[in-house]
């Protein structure tokens, strides 16, 4: 089960263990009460609309929760009826569905989401590491040091760094440096992109390049196999890709960058990526003898439906090795 947690709503989902949804997003209202309650109200949620569909038997592997940034700062359980319980942010769980989407798959990956905030994920070993939700935007508030910063009248961010990257290669920066009658438009970016305009290419890729260049030393730390971007700026991944590359490419060792790829996002469900970080962990060794001594169900009962038409080990055995 996955569980997109908001402010005062959860989006819920069941999927099967091949990643494939069972069920679409169910709004569930959370309201107030701890972890417990929360998880309780998305649980029956997604006990009433599984009961509503075709006879399949259901087993509760893990729940996987993917925390937005205004989402309530709770301690979360380590299982929750006996299952295992995974946390993560919505970024990181972004981040996983993209590294899972790819092939070869990629043990360390940079995941960038450059737009109001600049913020990257990180995955080690195929792990985002930390739950992010609570530094929201920290890696767009890294000093930059290059020749632009040095060179360009800087405004002093929110959180009081004068060179920020988020204040040279954010939103407002690069609305601020295009033609004046463009600044005024709701997706200015975007249409400045589809006009060609070149202040915007220009601004674009010199974001990149701050952006590459403020990632060089986590580059030859991590040595990630693979970086990618997300933008909501329609047309505009390409031109930062090309000023990071250009940053990445020059600035680095060789012996580090010579394999390194990167691209653009993408766009995977953070959905499925909490599901499947919470598959991984329900289907190691202890959770699964847990889960074939108890009953079926997703609470641990047994979910009234009509009788299936095969046998309850077979579709249980099915559920656990997914499809042949």
């Amino acid at each position: 089960m996955s569980v997109l947690l908001g402010d005062r709503e959860a989006k819920v989902q069941a999927f099967d263990l091949s990643g494939q949804p069972l069920s679409a997003a169910k709004r569930v209202e959370t309201g107030r009460g701890g972890s417990a309650a929360i998880l309780d109200s998305c649980l029956a949620a997604a006990s009433s609309h599984l009961n509503s569909r075709d006879a399949i038997p259901v087993q509760l592997v893990a729940t996987g929760v993917a925390l937005d940034e205004d989402a309530p700062d709770l301690e979360w359980p380590e299982y929750f009826g006996g299952r295992p319980v995974v946390v993560d942010s919505v970024l990181g769980a972004v981040a996983t569905a993209e590294a899972l989407s790819r092939t070869p798959r990629p043990q360390n990956m940079l995941f960038l989401d450059v737009g109001k905030t600049i913020d990257c994920a990180v995955l080690v070993h195929g792990r985002t590491l930390g739950v992010l939700r609570t530094s929201k935007g920290a890696f767009g508030h890294t000093p930059v040091k290059g020749t632009s910063a040095k060179s360009t009248s800087v405004p002093a961010c929110a959180c009081g760094i004068t060179n920020c990257l988020q204040a040279i290669a954010g939103e407002e920066a690069i609305i601020a440096s295009l033609s004046s009658d463009s600044k005024d438009e709701p997706d200015a970016i975007s249409d400045a992109v589809r006009r060609a305009d070149a202040a915007a290419v220009s601004v674009l890729r010199q974001a990149g390049r701050d952006i590459g260049d403020t990632l060089l030393g986590s580059i030859h730390l991590l040595r990630p196999d693979v970086i990618t971007v997300r933008t909501r700026w329609l047309g505009a991944t390409d031109l930062l890709l090309a000023g990071l590359k250009e940053a990445v490419y020059a600035g680095g060792a060789p012996a580090v960058t010579e394999n390194l790829v990167l691209a653009s996002s993408r766009n995977r469900s953070p959905a499925t990526g909490i599901a499947l970080r919470a598959m991984d962990a329900g289907l190691a060794v202890e959770p699964v003898n847990r889960l074939l001594s108890a009953a079926p169900g997703l609470s641990g009962q047994q979910i009234c439906r009509p009788a299936p038409r095969k046998s309850t080990d077979h579709q249980r055995t099915h559920l656990l090795t997914g499809p042949r």
